[in-house]
């Protein structure tokens, strides 16, 4: 079986979740006998604005036939060009086609003849326009064509799938909860612990994207209300609101104790983890909440936002915040820097709770997944 998947967001330069899941994707595939072939966006040469404007008014693209999947020049931009432009999902087809096509995001594009299977991560531009610069009515449109016209939508989360139920005319049996697993293969742990770490050792750790979601001002406020000596290291780049939240630096007592580093490879981000005192995550909205499951797995415990999708991947094994709350989120930093006890039942916690999110028996659900689609 032949499961088709797209390759729009794993060659963005710093990674970004959706590849991560897309590249986790491929791999369950193969660990059960799955053949995954990638959907390339060849580059085109000597591309002018005109050009890419008269491609898309083409309702279908041939792909050319590549080693590892098939490839279309320039076609995840033309087929942005032609759903802003005239509310028109690009139709694709070429030989060998896939046994499956599954989007690891809700583009628009659609694979002419075969299922096609599309993720939705979460709503949060829909439901939360004011910590997304997408336009929200824009992919409210693109996702409900994706609950009329999919044969089988795929999410990360209890909440995600509420979330769709309650916001799109779709049927509850059309969408399939997955989740996502934690993939810390031997050899990437081996990496790790022969990185050197980019935060100081016994420190809060934040690892994500750093915007207005994430509510980033908060923790950098409550940090330095909760006068702890233990630093604070923030990993990840700048998006949507991000300036604004680190505003907050010019509010902390000490702001040398806030290190913000915009990348790191992955061995010394794992490395980072394990060094934490505390992996620190109490984000306003998420589809899943990959950092939580990660930490965990690592032996590190963890600070979460309670409510929603947050609470549902951490269980009973994170301290709990309300995070629009800059106190509680305080008073829950000095309970991480000076309770032992509580760390350790959060670290004995957070590694039974991991192995909920396990990669073989996700790899496992996926292939089944695949086979009752096919069969129904």
């Amino acid at each position: 079986m032949r499961i088709g998947l797209d390759t729009r967001n794993t060659g963005r330069p710093g990674g970004t979740g959706v590849a991560t899941y897309a590249q986790t994707l491929a791999r369950a595939c193969e660990a059960t006998g799955l053949a995954p072939r990638w959907v390339h966006d060849a580059p085109a040469t000597r591309l002018v604005k005109s050009r890419r404007f008269a491609r898309s008014l083409l309702p279908a693209r041939t792909l050319t036939p590549v080693p590892d999947g098939h490839a279309g020049h320039d076609l995840y931009r033309t087929a942005e060009v032609r759903d802003r432009t005239f509310r028109r999902t690009t139709q694709i087809h070429g030989a060998q086609p896939p046994t499956v096509m599954h989007w690891t995001y809700p583009l628009p594009l659609r694979w002419q003849g075969v299922p096609n299977v599309v993720t939705i991560h979460d709503l949060i531009p829909v439901l939360h326009p004011d910590f997304s610069a997408t336009p929200a009515g824009r992919l409210h449109r693109r996702l409900q064509d994706w609950c009329d016209q999919a044969d089988a939508i795929v999410t990360v989360s209890r909440a995600v799938q509420q979330d769709i139920i309650a916001t799109f005319r779709v049927d509850p049996a059309k969408i399939h909860m997955l989740s996502q697993p934690v993939d810390l293969p031997d050899n990437a742990l081996h990496a790790a612990r022969q990185a050197a770490s980019p935060a100081e050792p016994g420190g809060f750790l934040y690892f994500g994207t750093i915007e207005r979601r994430k509510n980033i001002g908060r923790l950098i406020d409550a940090h330095g209300r909760a006068r702890t000596t233990r630093p604070l290291t923030l990993i990840g780049g700048q998006s949507h609101g991000g300036a604004e939240e680190l505003a907050a630096l010019s509010r902390h007592p000490a702001p040398r104790r806030v290190r913000i580093l915009p990348w790191c490879d992955r061995p010394a981000l794992l490395r980072a983890i394990m060094d934490a005192r505390a992996v620190v995550f109490p984000s306003l909205a998420e589809g899943f909440g990959l950092p939580i499951i990660e930490a965990m797995a690592l032996g590190t415990p963890v600070l979460t936002s309670c409510g929603h999708a947050t609470q549902e991947i951490a269980g009973t094994a994170a301290l709990l915040v309300n995070s629009t709350d800059t106190q509680d989120l305080a008073h829950a930093l000095t309970r991480l820097d000076t309770d032992e006890t509580l760390c350790a039942d959060l670290r004995d916690k957070g590694r039974t709770r991991a192995g909920a999110f396990a990669f073989g028996p996700y790899a496992h659900n996926l292939n089944q997944f695949y086979h009752h689609l096919l069969a129904n």
